[in-house]
């Protein structure tokens, strides 16, 4: 039990850090780059102590991203000449977990259909504590979605967080993806992907699976589109999805 919520906040911590620990800047010249904030220390998101509760622990992480949004806005001030834009990493993004909003079925289902073109055999189901927990589920053979996210920002990489488990229901499933590019200049590309569910480790955990698009994926203005397919076995579980700039 120890080790599977230690690897449970691990996952949480490194699928999260990028969004809050980082100041996104374009300078001047036109060339994006990244500016690590060494003056935000690291933040353990949460505590382990048995006093600590889901609320505490949200406050706690929501003042750790104003601490960041202000340093970084201090940094942007103090280099105007070079700064022109401050922008958040990702086009879109989101994760199942109680501290992000997005714990319920309904929020489940309200944030891909952001993003939702079909789909068949897939929904949103689950609760925020008692099994089976919230996420994007397939139950049937040949389950399959499309989406299509408009890019706010270049858009290089696209994760996905996906349940791997020992149970039967887990046996032999594998998701195929494909991502297409929609370009501008009608220089389009296609990347495939396979994610299995099923391990033999006795415990169920969340996976971060990162893909890089085809080319350098898409511009500001561009699209991506997203076909999944369930292409073996009947149950697969999504838990987060994120489509960033690195």
């Amino acid at each position: 039990m120890g080790a599977h919520i230690g690897m449970a906040w691990t996952v949480f911590y490194n699928f999260l850090v990028s969004f809050t620990d980082t100041c996104d800047i374009k300078r001047s010249s036109s060339l994006s780059g990244v500016h690590i904030n060494n003056a935000i220390n690291a933040k353990r998101i949460g505590s382990y102590t048995k006093d600590s509760k889901a609320t505490s622990i949200s406050t706690e992480w929501q003042d750790h991203q104003k601490q960041t949004r202000d340093v970084c806005s201090t940094y942007n001030d103090k280099n105007a000449a070079d700064v022109t834009i401050h922008e958040p990493p990702c086009t879109y993004s989101f994760m199942v977990n109680r501290m992000t909003s997005i714990s319920k079925a309904t929020d489940v289902d309200r944030k891909i259909k952001e993003i939702l073109v079909s789909v068949s055999g897939w929904q949103a189901e689950g609760y925020p504590i008692r099994q089976p927990r919230a996420g994007w589920y397939a139950k049937v053979e040949d389950a399959s979605f499309s989406l299509k996210v408009e890019a706010t920002m270049d858009t290089k990489f696209v994760t996905i967080l996906s349940m791997k488990s020992y149970g039967d229901n887990f046996k032999g499933t594998k998701l195929a993806i494909e991502f297409r590019t929609l370009r501008a200049s009608g220089e389009n590309d296609r990347a495939m992907h396979e994610i299995t569910g099923y391990h033999t480790t006795k415990t169920s955990i969340h996976v971060p699976h990162k893909f890089e698009l085809p080319n350098g994926g898409v511009k500001k203005g561009e699209s991506v589109l997203v076909d999944a397919r369930l292409v073996s076995g009947s149950y697969f579980k999504i838990a987060g999805l994120a489509f960033c700039r690195y």
